[in-house]
This record gives structure tokens, sequence and C-alpha cells, in this order.
């Protein structure tokens, strides 16, 4: 039985379907319809001999924002696979939001779509009209437009659009569960949990660089208090130049996986998200396969062939995100290295702040404006070593957790 939409998000014109309801369809490179099941048909309101044949953009609304559909075939085009919240528009003028897992296969792309109900799924909206509204009347090209929706995933706390997809197929595949008042499939909320510390961590290092550098204008506070107190090589220039270069030191370091295309963050982050991503959209792909035991016949349609073609493309799929989690396992403990690392290099500049301090207690009377500047290092380094602190426990614990999933989720082969 159908279980009926939620009747406070009903709204005129909207084409009401259930929560248990999956669409689906299949297109070739150019996004011409192949196949599709009995929900994509019923709901769109098109026969079957309008839709097999037709490009798939006859159900696009116009208030889906171009630059969806520009991020979505950009990953596509490049043999990733992708999600989107996107508005459909049915054959007599009502609408149907989806969200969609979109993946590329053998001769085209293969889309399974599912009912948004996430509180992420009202976010979505305001933004798509914000987005709507701006190409319109500013006449934003589907380029600029995606950069705004970039922007605003990166303003939510996202790294990258891969990551903000995975979060959100985990939170519909959970609201989902939900609303068909089922439990929550505890590897859906293991997905979650692991999106939201990733992108945790990668926050934490973003800040801890902050921290570095507003550490380069204290060498400056100290140069400037020694050339009132003493002559220059004396002993707080020495201080000043050899935490000036050692606090650089630990700055590019941070950089070098933190900044910059491809570092040490973003690979762990878009490794892991491609991993979750893709075992999100296994979870989906085997319901769907488990619904084409029990569909009427369509003419064009070889139900066999489209569910074989579904277990390759699951098969295949499970595969990538092995490689992918094992990818993101590795990466994340060259992070908590790393991570060690600064903190040992951390050391060196405490040593560096206590002689300052040490010095302060000679100059005494003197050394006030140096006592200020030491001050202000106290409250910096107590900073970057709590950051540090959880960044490392976050990377432990990151890596512990993948491992433990891989290891459920593929056995034996996650070790290879």
């Amino acid at each position: 039985m159908t279980l009926q939409n939620d009747p406070s998000r009903h709204a005129e014109g909207a084409v009401d379907f259930g929560f248990d309801e999956v669409f689906f369809s299949r297109t070739d490179k150019r996004g011409v319809i192949l196949a599709g099941n009995d929900v994509f048909q019923r709901v769109s309101g098109y026969g079957w001999g309008d839709l097999l044949g037709a490009p798939h953009k006859i159900i696009r609304h116009p208030d889906t924002p171009r630059a969806v559909f520009r991020i979505l075939w950009d990953a596509l085009g490049n043999g990733h696979p992708m999600g989107g919240y996107v508005k459909n528009r049915a054959r007599n003028g009502d609408h149907y939001w989806v969200f969609g897992v979109i993946l590329p296969m053998e001769g085209g792309y293969l889309s399974v779509r599912l009912k948004p109900s996430s509180p992420l799924f009202d976010k979505v909206r305001a933004l798509y009209a914000d987005l709507c509204t701006r190409e319109r009347v500013e006449g934003l090209d589907p380029e600029a437009s995606a950069r705004m929706l970039w922007h605003a995933v990166t303003e939510a706390g996202f790294t990258s659009y891969t990551t903000f997809m995975a979060s959100a197929l985990g939170q519909e595949l959970a609201a989902r569960d939900i609303r068909m008042r089922r439990p929550v499939d505890p590897r859906t909320q293991r997905l979650i949990d692991l999106n939201v510390a990733l992108e945790q961590v990668t926050q934490e290092q973003r800040k801890l660089l902050r921290s570095f550098e507003s550490l380069q204008s204290i060498p400056n506070n100290m140069r400037l208090v020694r050339s009132r107190l003493e002559p220059s090589g004396g002993p707080v220039s020495a201080i000043s130049e050899n935490y000036r270069a050692s606090s650089l030191v630990i700055s590019e370091r941070l950089r070098s996986f933190v900044t910059g295309r491809d570092n040490l963050c973003d690979r762990v982050s878009r490794q892991a998200a491609r991993a979750l991503f893709l075992l999100g959209a296994d979870r989906v792909l085997g319901e769907m396969i488990s619904r084409f035991r029990h569909a009427e016949p369509v003419a064009g349609i070889d139900w066999a062939a489209e569910g074989a073609g579904l277990e390759r493309l699951r098969a295949s799929g499970r595969e990538d995100s092995r490689v992918a989690l094992k990818s993101a396992v590795d990466h994340a403990e060259e992070l908590t290295r790393s991570s060690s690392e600064i903190r040992r290099l951390m050391l060196g500049l405490d040593t560096i702040r206590v002689m300052g301090r040490v010095e302060c207690g000679r100059l005494r009377a003197n050394g006030g404006g140096l006592a200020a500047t030491i001050d202000q290092l106290d409250l910096f380094h107590a900073e970057i070593k709590t950051r540090l602190e959880t960044i490392l426990r976050l990377s432990e614990e990151i890596g512990s957790a993948m491992s433990r999933f891989a290891s459920t989720e593929f056995g034996a082969v996650a070790k290879r």
C-alpha cells in the first residue's frame, strides 16, 4: 500500500506520491529516455509512448536553478556519481520534488529518485528560490549560478558539493525511514555520523590555520619591544626571530594539508564522501532491483535486462566505494600523522615562549611591553593546543570508524 504524503507538505498543484515509491529512469549520453518504471510514468503524467525516446528535460521545472544541472552534468561527464534536489513538472503543469541519485553507466546514465522530507530539504528549497530569482533578474549564466550555489554550500560548512550530497542522501534516507515508520538503518546513521565528523575536522583544521596566521604579528611586536629595550642582536631579538622562523614552518606545514588544490583534508573528505554516497546509493539500488521483479510489462522495456544492468552497476559501485573508503582511511591516517607532527613542532614554539617569559622576568619593570606580547602568545598557544587535540581525536576516530565500517561492509575485501 502506498504511504500518502504528509498533508502539511501538500500544496495546490503538487503531484501526490508516497514515501515508499521510488522513481527509476535510464537515459543515453544525450539524456534521451530509454527506460523508466511505473512511478516515473504515473507521476510525470506522460504515456510510455511520450516518454521513451524523449529528452529527460521534458519534466524539467523552471524553479530548479540551472546551477544544479551544471553541477550534475559536470560530475557525470567526469564519470562521478552525483545527487541533487530537483523540482520536476508533470505533463498537466503540476510539480513534484525528488532527491535524485544519478550514476554514470555504460551507454548513459541512471537516475533513482526518492521523495525528500529532511529538514535540509526546506533549506534547499529556499536557496533554490533565491537562485532562480537571481538567474532571471540578473541574467546569470549556469556557471555563475553554480558558483553561487557552491558558495552557499561552503558557507553551510561543507568542503565540497560531493560531501554536501553525501550528507543530503544520508539525511533523506533516515527521514524516509521515519516517515515509513521503520527503524533508521544503522548503516545510514553511521554514514551520517561519519560525514558530520569529516566536516568538523576540516573546519577545525581551517580554524587552526587562521590561528597560526594570527601568530605572524607576534614577532613584529617583539621586535618593536626590542627596539626600546636593547641593542640589535640582544636576547629579545633572538627570541622573536626564532619564534618567527618556527611559526612559519608550522604554518607552511598546515597550509599543505588545509589549503590549495587537492590538499590532504579535501582528499580525505572527497574520498570518504564518494564512498558514503555510493553506499547510500547501493541501498537505493537494492530497493529498486527488488521492485523490478513485480513490474508490469511495458512495450520497449526489457525488465530482466534492466535488472541485470542495475545489478552490474550496483556491484561496480560497491567496488568503487570500497576503493574510495580504503583511500580515505589511508589519507585519514596521514592526516593524523601530520597533526601529530604539528603538535611536536608546537613543543618547540612553547620552549621559545617560555624563554620569552624568562626574559620578561629578567627585565622586570622594563619588560611590560614584552610581558603583554607573551600574554598574547599564552592565549594563542592555549587555543592552538585545544584545536590540535580536537583534530587529533577526530582524525583518529574517523580513521578507526571508517576502518570498522569497511570491515563490516566489505569484510576481508577491505583489507586488500
